[in-house]
């Protein structure tokens, strides 16, 4: 392996057969070299560490997108209401943490917005007409229209 110690702020490149001897905070690698007889094998596989965070972060999205940690389960309760349980979640390395809901009649007032096409096509918002009451009940016919 060669690597940089970088010792008291001075870089100083150096050599080693054993990987564990690299201090993982001061000392960074540039590469490996492997010698069969004559020939020199050179690998360039130092870190590069440029906007780490970000690529990180774009690099958990691409693999893992919306992850579920724990909790945040949904459940219907009574008739055709929901409920949910505090919920953690990422999304990267973003963290979101979801606090419980219920939209039956024993829940909070306006916990609830429900988006719908109206008679023209256009989404629409019942904002804070939800909860506590029949309106934060899914209807088993009309999930998606004004008519009750």
């Amino acid at each position: 392996y060669i690597y940089i110690d970088y010792l008291a702020g001075v870089p100083v490149p150096k050599a080693t057969t054993n990987r564990a001897t690299i201090e993982l905070n001061r000392m960074f690698t540039l590469g490996r070299v492997y010698r069969d007889v004559a020939t020199l094998h050179i690998v360039n596989s130092g870190v590069n560490l440029y906007n780490h965070m970000r690529n990180n972060h774009e690099r958990l999205i691409a693999v893992r997108g919306f992850e579920r940690a724990s909790g945040g389960v949904i459940t219907e309760k009574l008739t055709r209401y929901l409920t949910s349980t505090d919920g953690l979640f990422y999304l990267g390395a973003n963290k979101i943490v979801t606090s419980q809901q219920d939209t039956s009649p024993a829940g909070p007032p306006d916990i609830l917005t429900r988006w719908y096409h109206d008679a023209g096509g256009n989404w629409v918002s019942n904002a804070g007409a939800e909860g506590a009451s029949l309106a934060g009940q899914i209807s088993n016919e009309h999930y998606d229209t004004l008519t009750w």
